[in-house]
């Protein structure tokens, strides 16, 4: 029961803090210099914008192939007893039904932190992206301090 209510309450952070971005009229602005910047975009792709130009089939089938993937991660999450290794799926199905949501509803994802070295721009990613990359590092790191094959 605990681990649902966390995942709601890191879904709906999430759902949160895109609504409030969309509905808000902020300009963009430096968060940390040379670093970090506020820039509201929107991503019809997947991760560092793959396939944000494709056609509504590609669309359609990315769409579902996500969801293939987030129900085999929940069911990884309930089949698993490491408490830490339902703690990193916990993150990454909370980052992940919140972009799915967004993008099933909307066709797109809202990204809004852009990170960057000095003048070079690296991606603009938002919240549940973080979730989801914490996640998996976090179950890698277990992978390896358990010595798993990956």
């Amino acid at each position: 029961m605990k681990f649902f209510l966390l995942f709601l309450a890191l879904l709906g952070i999430d759902l949160g803090i895109k609504w409030y971005l969309n509905t808000e009229n902020i300009d963009s602005i430096t968060l940390i210099p040379y670093f970090l910047d506020y820039f509201l975009t929107k991503n019809t792709g997947i991760a560092l914008s793959l396939f944000s130009s494709s056609s509504s089939f590609t669309q359609i089938f990315l769409l579902i192939l996500i969801f293939i993937a987030l129900i085999f991660l929940t069911y990884t999450f309930l089949k698993t007893q490491d408490i830490t290794q339902k703690i990193g799926l916990l993150f990454v199905l909370s980052g992940g039904f919140g972009n799915f949501i967004e993008r099933l509803f909307y066709g797109s994802v809202t990204d809004y932190l852009h990170l960057r070295i000095g003048t070079t721009s690296l991606f603009v990613f938002n919240f549940a992206d973080f979730l989801i990359t914490l996640g998996a590092v976090l179950i890698i790191v277990i992978w390896i301090r358990e010595g798993k094959n990956v």
